[in-house]
């Protein structure tokens, strides 16, 4: 049996005859699209549209967003839920749970840590 993948809602993306279809559903907190598969099978891919916009993220833009490292992303797409991942990441930052390391400059999850998991900063 194969692995079973989380898919709020449908995207079917433009073609020649027809314009991008983003038929969304109610997921935890709005309605949205949102495709683990794709997420986790392609960088390319549409794998998520928040509630409020038509703005269109694949894996790869959430790998740009947590400066390339793949737990990170992986744990922005897990929790989005209705908002732009750039809103949820900058509650993030405000709440702590991120910050940027004096010495390196690499986020890092830090959940009032004070160590960079990067190169060891205090």
């Amino acid at each position: 049996m194969g692995k079973h993948y989380l898919k709020v809602g449908q995207y079917t993306p433009a073609t020649d005859e027809s314009e991008v279809v983003i038929d969304r559903e109610f997921y935890r907190q709005g309605y949205i699209f949102k495709d683990e598969e794709a997420y986790e099978t392609s960088f390319d891919k549409i794998c998520y549209i928040p509630e409020l916009s038509d703005t269109a993220y694949t894996h790869q833009i959430f790998l740009d967003m947590m400066d390339g490292q793949e737990a990170l992303a992986r744990d922005l797409f897990d929790h989005v839920d209705w908002q732009h991942p750039e809103t949820l990441l900058a509650e993030d930052y405000a709440d702590g749970e991120y910050d940027d390391c004096p010495v390196c400059g690499r986020m890092f999850a830090c959940y009032a840590k004070a160590e960079c998991p990067n190169c060891h900063a205090v």
